[in-house]
């Protein structure tokens, strides 16, 4: 079979982050004889195609249009209202509009087990624990790492605080910007032991893919108890009892963490093959799948945008005249301000019919500027090509 990953629906940052969940995907089904390709921007009616969880009101008819086979990879947690107890104004579309692209799904790929009656009730749907396999051993190794701990991953207060107390003992690195999959691989390589703190504090699991990758890199952990242990985080040495993060670090540290480490890293070869952990996830959820109807007499790639509207700039003329200048689908908008929120989903055509003038659609910044003017005189461009 061939499977196809798409990120369209997600941001560049998004992409960067998925990346290293794809690769544990891939090498499964690499393994098991499969064909694996990955677009940031288009989807394969030829293929099963398979998106992240990040969808909006409206996406769903838009996938539909292609009509494709595909099936979703789900990383939040449902409340029972919203995802992850977020009730921002983004999470609540995603929780909008994910039922509308779910209803029409193949199957769901969950990474936390507890949400599979919750994500079932749309299609089969099948736990996935990421595993060993060759193919994600890393190429980059210091025999002498430099680092004592590292982290990456996103800045919280109560992150932060644990790691500055920890900074007074040992050399802890913790970069500031987000890191790239090979970046990542050379942070790991002069690290000796790797922190693993919950994404927030009602989190059931360790991040999969941050332990994941220390284990296959044959370094030491300190994982941050969680209420769910999954098979891959019931590997590595847990906290005891009535003891501190900090001290328990530390103890990791001073004692023999390379012997625990490869410990852990055969124990991971053994009783966790990605292999297996595919061919069972594809028996529970791609069985019912005629892929002769998938594959027959089907076009190449078709281009799919289902990336958010991004504010680039804004420029005012008047009180009345205001516009925000947005970035979507590889063009630009000037959209007036009093229109408020615009459904861009609905595509150019309906934009123009219903806000005629108000909003303005050019293929190129340059463009949309010289069309706007006159410019106020003390206007002065400050946005650039997102």
């Amino acid at each position: 079979m061939h499977f196809h990953f798409c990120s369209s629906n997600h941001d560049l940052t998004g992409k960067g982050t998925l990346y290293d969940m794809f690769c544990w995907f891939r090498a499964g089904l690499l393994e098991l004889g499969h064909k694996v390709t990955i677009s940031q921007n288009a989807v394969d009616p030829s293929a099963i195609n398979i998106f992240w969880e990040n969808f909006y009101p409206d996406m769903g008819k838009i996938i539909q249009r292609t009509k494709i086979t595909y099936g979703i990879i789900t990383t939040e947690l449902p409340d029972g209202h919203g995802f992850n107890w977020r009730r921002e104004r983004t999470w609540l579309y995603r929780w909008q509009g994910f039922p509308e692209v779910a209803k029409n799904a193949s199957f769901i790929w969950t990474m936390i087990e507890q949400t599979i009656p919750f994500y079932s009730q749309f299609c089969p749907t099948a736990f996935v624990e990421l595993g060993f396999s060759k193919l994600l051993i890393p190429k980059i190794s210091h025999v002498k790492p430099d680092i004592d701990f590292s982290f990456f991953g996103l800045r919280t207060p109560y992150r932060i605080e644990i790691t500055e107390q920890l900074k007074k003992y040992a050399k802890v690195v913790w970069p500031e910007h987000f890191l790239s999959h090979v970046e990542v691989a050379q942070l790991i390589s002069r690290t000796k032991i790797g922190l693993s703190f919950k994404q927030s504090p009602e989190w059931p699991i360790p991040s999969p893919t941050r332990l994941g990758r220390f284990l296959m890199a044959k370094r030491g952990i300190v994982l941050e108890e969680t209420p769910i242990m999954t098979k891959q985080s019931q590997l590595v040495p847990k906290i005891p009892a009535n003891s501190s993060f900090i001290d328990f670090a530390l103890s990791r540290l001073n004692n023999d963490w390379k012997q625990d480490a490869e410990h852990a890293f055969n124990a991971y070869q053994s009783t966790l093959p990605m292999k297996n952990i595919m061919e069972e996830v594809i028996e529970k959820t791609i069985s019912h799948i005629n892929t002769n109807s998938v594959n027959q007499n089907k076009p190449r790639r078709i281009k799919l945008s289902l990336a958010l509207p991004k504010v680039i700039d804004t420029i005012s003329f008047s009180k009345r005249k205001q516009y925000n200048i947005i970035y979507y689908n590889e063009k630009y908008y000037a959209v007036n301000q009093s229109l408020g929120e615009i459904n861009f989903l609905a595509g150019d055509d309906a934009l123009k019919e219903k806000y005629a003038d108000r909003v303005l659609i050019r293929s190129s910044l340059k463009t949309l500027y010289s069309d706007l003017n006159p410019l106020p005189t003390e206007y002065k461009a400050t946005s650039s090509n997102p």
